[in-house]
C-alpha cells in the first residue's frame, strides 16, 4: 500500500513485534544421546551381546533402541541395497557412539564423579523451563518417548556425569589466546564483512491493477519524460516531490539505506549496479514504473576486531575442544579391551 507507513519497494521492513519459537521437545537431543525408541525396533528382538568394553558388555537392544530413528529415515529414504548399505553405516555409527558413552561413564567413574539430587533436579527444571512444561507435562511427554520419568532421572544423571568429565579432560585444557584471535580474524575477514548497503531515491508512476495497455503506455510516458529531466541535471528531489505516487515523495523520494534482500528484486538490481548520483532506466515492477537513484553507496567493509573478538572466541573454543575431545577418546579407545562381536 502506498498509503501505509511504508514506501511500496520496503520488502521486509520491522513491525516492531518478534516472533518466540519455543525449543521443540528436543532435549533429549541435547541432555541425552536419543532415546526416542521404535515400538517396531523393540520388538521381538532376540537379544544378545554385540561388543564388550574393559569387561562392560553392550546388548543387541542397547544398539537397536538406539539407532531407530536414524534407521527408520534410512528406511524411508533409500531401498534396495542402497538402503541395507545406510543401515549398516548407521549400525555402525551408533556403535561407535555406544563405546564411547561407555568409555565415559567408566572414566566419570574412576574419577569418582558425584551427582547430587539436587544436580539432577536442577537439569530437569531447566528442561521443563526451556520446553515450557510442568512435572505433569513432562511425564506426559516423556511417555511419548518411551521413557518413564524415574528412566529419565538415571539418564540425566549419566549425562551430567559425563559432561563434567569431558569438562575435566577437554574443556579444561584448552585456552585461546590473544594472539590466536588475532590470527583467525586476519585469516577469515571475509567471514566478518559488514554487508554493502545504498542510500536509494526513486520516483514512482503508479500503473493500477487491470490498465489497458493504454493506460499503461501513457503512464510509461509520463515517466520517460521525467527521466529525460533527470538525466538532463533538473533537481531529483524535486521531481519526486512533483510526480512521484509513493510516500516517500514528500521526503523528495528518499528511501533511506538499503541491503540486500531489503527491497524489491528489480529495485535492489537497477540500485546496486549504479554507482553513487547515478540514475537508473525506467524500472518496472508490479506497483508501476520507477526511477532510481542512489545518493549514497557504502561497499563491503570488515567489522571492527573488537566487535567480533567474542564471537571468534566462541568459534575457536568449539573447533578446539572438537579436536581435544577426539584425540582424547582416541587414547582411550587405544588403552581400553574393546571386543565387537556384531
Amino acid at each position: 500500500m502506498v498509503n501505509g507507513r511504508w514506501s511500496v519497494v520496503s520488502r521486509n521492513r520491522p513491525s516492531g513485534l518478534l516472533t518466540w519459537l519455543k525449543p521443540c521437545f528436543y532435549f533429549f537431543i541435547l541432555l541425552a544421546p536419543c532415546f526416542s525408541l521404535l515400538a517396531e525396533a523393540r520388538a521381538d528382538v532376540i537379544d544378545r551381546v554385540i561388543a564388550v568394553v574393559n569387561g562392560r558388555p553392550v546388548a543387541l537392544s542397547e544398539l537397536t533402541e538406539r539407532a531407530a530413528p536414524l534407521a527408520k529415515q534410512a528406511s524411508e529414504t533409500f531401498s534396495g541395497p542402497e538402503r541395507e548399505k545406510r543401515l549398516a553405516e548407521v549400525r555402525k555409527r551408533v556403535l561407535e557412539s555406544l563405546i564411547e558413552d561407555i568409555l565415559l561413564e567408566q572414566e566419570a567413574e574412576k574419577a569418582g564423579m558425584k551427582v547430587s539430587e539436587r544436580d539432577i533436579g536442577d537439569a530437569i527444571d531447566d528442561v521443563k523451563k526451556q520446553n515450557s512444561l510442568d512435572d505433569e507435562g513432562l511425564k506426559v511427554a516423556l511417555k511419548r518417548e518411551g521413557l518413564t520419568y524415574e528412566g529419565y532421572r538415571v539418564q540425566i544423571k549419566r549425562q551430567i556425569e559425563k559432561s563434567r568429565v569431558i569438562g575435566q579432560q577437554v574443556r579444561s585444557k584448552v585456552s585461546v589466546s590473544e594472539k590466536d584471535l588475532a590470527e583467525y580474524y586476519e585469516r577469515n575477514q571475509r567471514m566478518f564483512m559488514s554487508d554493502a548497503e545504498v542510500k536509494v531515491s526513486h520516483i514512482l508512476f503508479l500503473v493500477p491493477e487491470k490498465s489497458s495497455d493504454a493506460e499503461i503506455e501513457s503512464v510509461k510516458k509520463q515517466a520517460l519524460d521525467v527521466l529525460d529531466m533527470a538525466g538532463k541535471g533538473k533537481d531529483f528531489a524535486e521531481l519526486a516531490r512533483e510526480y512521484s505516487q509513493d510516500v516517500s515523495a514528500k521526503e523528495g523520494g528518499s528511501l533511506g539505506y538499503f541491503k540486500r534482500g531489503q527491497i524489491l528484486p528489480a529495485i535492489e538490481g537497477a540500485a546496486f549496479s549504479l554507482k553513487k548520483g547515478e540514475i537508473s532506466d525506467l524500472v518496472r515492477t508490479t506497483y508501476g514504473f520507477h526511477i532510481i537513484k542512489v545518493d549514497d553507496a557504502k561497499g563491503a567493509t570488515p567489522e571492527p576486531f573488537e566487535s567480533v573478538k567474542e564471537k571468534i572466541k566462541s568459534t575457536l573454543t568449539s573447533e578446539m575442544m572438537e579436536q581435544r575431545y577426539k584425540e582424547w577418546m582416541e587414547e582411550l579407545k587405544k588403552s581400553a579391551i574393546i571386543e565387537i562381536k556384531l
